[in-house]
Order: C-alpha cells, then sequence, then structure tokens
C-alpha cells in the first residue's frame, strides 16, 4: 500500500514565503499603475505574479510518497526518486542545505544513485515516525533503531 507523507512546514518560512509573496503582489500592483509601456508593464506585472506564486507552491506542494519500490518526492514543480533497495541510512538532520524539506527537523536519506555513487536527500515528514515505519517495512535490508535507520547488520 502506498503512504503519502506531507512536509512538515515551519512557521519561520511560512512567514518569509508569505511575506515574499505579498510585496510581490504589491509591487505589481504599483507596477499596474505606473505609467509606462502597457506590455512592459504588463510582462513585469506577469513575472512578479508567477515568483510570487512559486514559494506557495514549493511551501504546499512539498510532500512524499512512498512505495513498493520508492520514495517519490515532489516539491513544487521539482521531483525526485530514491530506490528503497539503494537506502543505506536514515537519520535525524537539522542541516539547512537546500531541500526538498520545508522544515529543518530532517531526516537525511543516505542512499547511492544508478552509477553507485553516494548521494543524501533532507526531507522533513511531518509524521516521522510513521515515515520511518514505513521505510523499515518496505527495506528489509534495514532496521529501526530509534529515530534512525541503520543496516542490517549480517
Amino acid at each position: 500500500m502506498d503512504l503519502e507523507f506531507p512536509s512538515k512546514r515551519d512557521v519561520w518560512l511560512a512567514v518569509v514565503v508569505w511575506t515574499g509573496t505579498a510585496m510581490l503582489v504589491a509591487g505589481a500592483i504599483v507596477t499596474l499603475v505606473s505609467p509606462g509601456a502597457i506590455t512592459a508593464r504588463l510582462a513585469l506585472v506577469a513575472t512578479m505574479l508567477g515568483a510570487g506564486a512559486f514559494g506557495p507552491w514549493v511551501l504546499y506542494g512539498t510532500g512524499y510518497h512512498v512505495t513498493a519500490v520508492e520514495i517519490a518526492v515532489r516539491s513544487g514543480p521539482f521531483r525526485w526518486r530514491v530506490p528503497l533497495d539503494a537506502i543505506e541510512s536514515v537519520v535525524p538532520s537539522c542541516n539547512p542545505l537546500s531541500s526538498p524539506a520545508c522544515s529543518l527537523d530532517r531526516l537525511r536519506i543516505g542512499y547511492r544513485d544508478a552509477r553507485d555513487r553516494r548521494r543524501a536527500i533532507l526531507l522533513s515528514p511531518a509524521d516521522k515516525s510513521g515515515f520511518l515505519a514505513a521505510l523499515a517495512a518496505r527495506c528489509p535490508a534495514l532496521v529501526l533503531a530509534g529515530d534512525r535507520l541503520l543496516a542490517r547488520l549480517s
């Protein structure tokens, strides 16, 4: 059974996103009523409104779909796929690097890509324990150890 896990959203991030969106909408309104060539103003307004929509799209469009074979990650227009059999570890993280996570309360998923290179992705499921349990049930090579998944010792 496939499971959906929305991203946890930090309040400070929502405030930053919505403040930026409000500023862009206000700028678009000012641009519309300003003098000048209408085509140039409309192009600028369209750009500002598009940029203003991007933040909320990422903020509310970030989530994780756990299937029998992969984690499908979406964040606004961006997509990633992490094969479950490639996952080596899942550990807590507060790393602030850019990632498909709307909170600093994150999980770092270490995995190997198709070329056998080590990769990592930072996710912030709102239900961390449910997310870890779903992965543990689908990844026989990993064992749940508290708030992390580690390689099973042979």
